[in-house]
């Protein structure tokens, strides 16, 4: 009896283990068979769609959607950045030393050509220019005392002349008269010693007349060196004129001026200050000027535009600060080569600055629109087949397929411009399949465009 009842326990947990590992196996041959009819069978059901699918197009026509090439809008726009400046611009520095008097405009302030911007004080320019004007009065006299000389030199060289005629008069009347009493002598008529006193006086007289002609050498010697030493005054005097002249002028730079009209974008001085002329670094500039009724700017652009630009193009210029300000621009000079560090070509643009609404230095961006003389197309970007050996489009052409050989010009995603290879109007296939062969045979679909 004891040995049933421990038998007993022990069989019915054995029986509950089987039944749990039974229900195990149920369940998962009942999963097995859902997948099997969710993913097999479907499977099967769509292999027999597919075999079906290609017996009916074995041997068909392949099927191509079709666009027509238009050629590409013949203008190329490109937006550059640029800065605008003042189409004319100096810095004007002092060209005296001296100390600032006046200060007559500030910063902002309009001003004409000619118009007093400053006055500088240079009392060691004033005492230059006094110096030099006496020294001027001296040279003067100077002049008029070698003409006084020269006079009385002319007057010298008569005085001689005279004399020497006087002396020639004197010379011929003792030679005739030391002939006769010669002659006298050697009849007997007259004593030798008047004779010889006849010839003593002819000798006397000759004498006298060398020396006068001498006195005429000098005289004429003397009137010379009266026209040099006139000459040598006048030439001083000339000298002398210079100096006043530039000392006058150099005084002048007293009053700083302006240049042209146009408007104080700086000044740096008040008065009081020391001013040292010259534009050196150590040099302190006065004002800054800008004429801006008119500006301009300059742009780079690149290579690929660079032969469309042409004096007189019209650009449009945009500035942040005003969107809804429509501005023209027009190319005024063009650079005659590229920079071969960037490849650009260096662009002026003016811009009429009546009202003076724009200011040097902002920022704008400049629309360059040039017209090319080739003739582009355009057909979308699905449309190009890359290979090795370069860009293609498929071309429908009298029922058959052919690749014809591209070259991009832009690509500007959605649409691409072909340079070459195209002339328009070609029949040309989207998204084509890579199946294609060349000269084969399709059917094309033309897209509504």
């Amino acid at each position: 009896m004891k040995l049933n009842r421990t038998t007993r326990p022990a069989q019915s947990r054995s029986s509950r283990g089987m039944g749990k590992l039974i229900i195990v196996i149920i369940i998962v041959v009942a999963v097995a068979a859902i997948l099997l009819t969710v993913g097999f069978l479907p499977r099967m059901a769509r292999t027999k769609e597919l075999d079906k699918m290609h017996t009916e197009t074995a041997g068909a026509v392949p099927l191509v959607r079709t666009i027509i090439a238009k050629p590409a809008v013949e203008t190329e726009s490109l937006t550059l950045p640029g800065n605008i400046g003042a189409i004319q611009y100096t810095t004007i520095y002092a060209r005296v030393d001296g100390y600032l008097r006046d200060r007559m405009v500030d910063i902002g302030d309009h001003v004409k050509t000619g118009q007093l911007l400053a006055r500088i004080d240079t009392p060691t320019i004033d005492e230059s220019l006094a110096q030099a004007k006496a020294d001027l009065v001296r040279a003067q006299a100077n002049v008029d005392k070698a003409n006084a000389d020269y006079k009385e030199a002319v007057a010298k060289q008569a005085t001689a002349q005279a004399e020497i005629e006087k002396a020639t008069g004197n010379v011929a009347y003792a030679t005739v008269t030391a002939t006769r009493w010669q002659n006298l002598v050697s009849r007997g008529a007259v004593s030798a010693q008047s004779r010889d006193e006849k010839v003593r006086l002819l000798e006397a007289t000759s004498a006298d007349l060398k020396a006068n002609n001498s006195n005429l050498k000098a005289a004429e010697a003397q009137v010379l060196a009266s026209k040099s030493q006139i000459a040598e005054a006048k030439a001083n005097v000339v000298a002398k004129q210079a100096e006043v002249a530039r000392i006058t002028a150099e005084q002048n730079f007293q009053k700083v001026v302006a240049p042209f009209d146009g408007i104080i974008t700086l000044r740096k001085v008040d008065p009081g200050a020391l001013i040292t002329k010259g534009s050196q670094s150590d040099s302190l500039e006065l004002f800054q000027l800008a004429k801006i009724d008119r500006l301009r700017i300059y742009v780079n652009a690149p290579q690929r535009v660079a032969r469309y630009l042409k004096k007189g193009m019209v650009a449009q210029v945009m500035v942040p600060e005003y969107p809804d300000g429509n501005y023209k621009g027009v190319v005024t000079n063009i650079s005659g080569g590229l920079d071969p560090n960037t490849r650009t070509r260096q662009t002026e643009i003016q811009i009429d600055n009546k009202d003076h609404a724009l200011l040097p230095g902002m920022y704008a961006e400049v629309i360059l629109t040039g017209s090319r003389e080739e003739k582009w197309i355009t057909v979308p970007g699905t449309t190009i087949v890359t290979r090795p050996e370069g860009q293609y489009l498929l071309i429908a052409k009298d029922g058959k397929a052919h690749y014809q050989q591209v070259t991009i010009g832009r690509d500007f995603g959605s649409e691409v411009e072909i340079r070459t290879g195209l002339s328009g109007n070609e029949h040309v296939a989207v998204s084509p399949n890579d199946d294609i062969i060349q000269g084969e045979a399709v059917k094309e679909e033309p897209i509504v465009q």
